[in-house]
C-alpha cells in the first residue's frame, strides 16, 4: 500500500481526506495490523503524526504512539504540548518510553517526566546517562526550586582561561541552544560568580576566568518554594538565579525561561484552587479520578451547606410569621458570596504578584471595608426600591419596614462579606496556606452562614 498523506487541515477538501485517513488507521489500531500502519505512514515527518495522533482517541492515539519507533516517537514528543505528553503514556509502553527519555537532553526529559505520575516516571530514568540528577527532581517537593530548574547549565572552573571555555562550548554545541547562563565553580563545584557573556566576547584567550567573574550572584537552595524564587526575582530584578544543593554545590539555575514556567504554574495551580479542584486534576482524569480529586471539595460545600440550612432552620418562627424572608434568602446568599470572592481574588493577586506595599494592610481592609460599604448600600437600596414597587402591585406586609431590613441586611451582609475576604488571603499566606484557597467553597459557604445569620437578625429586629 503507498503511504497515506497528511493534507493541509485548513481546507474543506484536506479536511476530509484526514477524516477519511484517521478512519483508516483506527481500523488498522483496532485490528492490530501494525505493520500496514508503519508501512502505510513511513517517512512521515513528526508534524503530521503529531497532527494524526491528537485527532485519534487517548486509547487508539497510545497504541499507534508505542507501535512507531523510537527516534519518531522522540520528535513527536519535542513537539508535543508538555501537558499533553502525560496521554501518551501507558504502563505497557514502559520500554518506548524509557528509550525515548534516554535520548532526551536532561532538561527535556526531566519537563516530560514531570508530568507523569511520580511512581511512573521513576520506571523510566534508569537508562538516562545523568539518572541520578533527574531522579533527585522527581523525588523534590512539586513546588520546589528543583522542580523548574534547568540541571543542563553553563559551568566553568575558575582556574580555565577564555580560550578554554570557548573550546568547550564548541564542543558542546549540538546539547546547547541557548546561552543565557554561565556559572564559575571551584574544584568542588561550588558557585564563585557568573560571566557576562559580553564580557568574554570581549577577553583574549589567556584572560583567566576568576579574573572576570562577577561574584554577586545570588542562590538559592533546591529545595526553596518556587513561589519565593518567583518574588525574589522580580524584587531584585533578576535574569539568572543558582540553585546550590545541601552541601552547596550548583546543581542547576533558573533563567527567565523557567521563571515564566513557575508564573504559567503557579497561575494554573491558583485558577484549579479558586476553583475548588485539586491541583493535580487534568482533562484526561477517569471518572474514578474525578472522584477521587473533586468529591472531598464538594463534600466541603455539603457541609457549609448543611450548616447554613442549619442557620435558616432556627428561625423557623420568623418564617412562620413572614413567609417572604424565604424569597430573600438566595438574594443575600448571592450576594454574602460574589462581595467575598470579588475581595479576596483581589487579595490572592496581589500576593501572588508581590505587588504589596508593607505596613499598607491596615490601610487596605479600611478600603475594602468602605467601598464593600459603599457597594452593599447601593445594592440594598436597590432591592428597596424594588421591593416598594412590587408593594403597588402585590399586597406585601408592612412594606416599607420590609424595604428597610433588606436595605440594611444587605450593607451588613456585603460589607462584612467583602471585608473577611479581602482579610482571609493574607491570613493564610501568615499560615503558610496557599491564598488561592481562599476563593474557593471556603469563602462561599462561610459568607453564605454569616449572610443568613445577620439578615435573619436584622428582620427579626426591623420587620418582625
Amino acid at each position: 500500500m503507498p503511504s497515506l498523506i497528511w493534507h493541509n487541515d485548513h481546507t474543506e477538501g484536506g479536511k476530509l481526506a484526514n477524516r477519511k485517513l484517521l478512519k483508516q488507521l483506527d481500523f488498522w489500531l483496532t485490528t492490530g495490523d501494525k505493520v500496514a500502519l508503519l508501512k502505510a505512514l513511513k517517512n512521515w515527518p513528526a508534524a503530521d503524526t503529531l497532527a494524526a495522533l491528537t485527532r485519534l482517541r487517548p486509547a487508539r492515539a497510545r497504541v499507534m504512539f508505542d507501535w512507531i519507533p523510537d527516534a519518531l516517537g522522540l520528535k513527536v514528543m519535542a513537539e508535543l504540548d508538555p501537558n499533553l505528553r502525560a496521554v501518551l503514556f501507558s504502563e505497557t509502553s514502559l520500554t518506548t518510553f524509557s528509550n525515548i527519555i534516554a535520548m532526551m537532553d536532561v532538561d527535556e526529559a526531566v519537563d516530560t517526566l514531570l508530568e507523569l505520575s511520580r511512581s511512573f516516571a521513576a520506571k523510566l530514568v534508569a537508562a538516562h546517562p545523568k539518572a541520578d540528577d533527574i531522579a533527585a527532581v522527581l523525588q523534590a517537593r512539586d513546588d520546589s526550586a528543583a522542580t523548574v530548574m534547568r540541571l543542563g547549565v553553563l559551568m566553568a572552573p575558575a582556574d580555565w582561561t577564555v580560550a578554554q571555555l570557548t573550546i568547550d562550548i564548541r564542543a558542546r554545541s549540538q546539547n546547547i541552544s541557548k546561552i543565557d547562563m554561565m556559572f564559575v565553580v571551584d574544584a568542588n563545584r561550588k558557585p564563585l560568580g557568573f560571566l557576562r557573556f559580553r564580557e568574554v566576547l570581549a577577553a583574549t584567550d589567556e584572560v583567566i576566568l576568576r579574573d572576570i567573574l562577577h561574584p554577586e550572584l545570588v542562590l538559592v537552595s533546591a529545595d526553596w518554594d518556587r513561589e519565593d524564587v518567583l518574588s525574589m526575582a522580580r524584587a531584585k530584578s533578576l535574569h539568572a538565579i543558582g540553585v546550590i544543593d545541601s552541601t552547596g554545590k550548583l546543581v542547576g539555575g533558573i533563567s527567565p525561561r523557567e521563571l515564566g514556567e513557575i508564573v504559567r504554574e503557579e497561575a494554573e495551580e491558583d485558577m484549579l484552587r479558586m476553583g475548588s479542584v485539586s491541583t493535580a486534576t487534568t482533562q484526561f482524569d477517569s471518572p474514578l479520578t474525578i472522584l477521587r480529586r473533586r468529591l472531598p471539595w464538594l463534600l466541603g460545600g455539603l457541609g457549609g451547606a448543611g450548616f447554613a440550612a442549619g442557620v435558616i432552620g432556627s428561625f423557623e418562627d420568623a418564617l412562620a410569621q413572614a413567609a417572604v424572608l424565604a424569597s430573600f434568602i438566595p438574594v443575600v446568599m448571592a450576594t454574602a458570596g460574589n462581595a467575598g470572592i470579588q475581595a479576596s481574588t483581589v487579595s490572592v493577586q496581589s500576593l501572588t504578584s508581590g505587588v504589596n506595599w508593607r505596613g499598607d494592610f491596615g490601610g487596605r481592609i479600611l478600603r475594602e471595608l468602605f467601598g464593600a460599604m459603599l457597594n452593599g448600600l447601593s445594592i440594598g437600596c436597590i432591592t428597596a426600591l424594588m421591593v416598594l414597587s412590587v408593594s403597588l402591585f402585590i399586597p406585601l406586609h408592612a412594606p416599607v419596614y420590609l424595604a428597610v431590613t433588606a436595605l440594611c441586611a444587605l450593607t451588613l451582609v456585603t460589607t462584612i462579606a467583602g471585608t473577611i475576604g479581602a482579610m482571609i488571603p493574607f491570613i493564610l499566606k501568615l499560615l503558610r496556606l496557599d491564598p488561592a484557597v481562599a476563593t474557593g467553597i471556603f469563602i462561599t459557604t462561610t459568607n453564605d452562614v454569616f449572610g443568613v445569620l445577620i439578615f435573619f437578625l436584622v428582620a427579626s429586629v426591623l420587620y418582625l
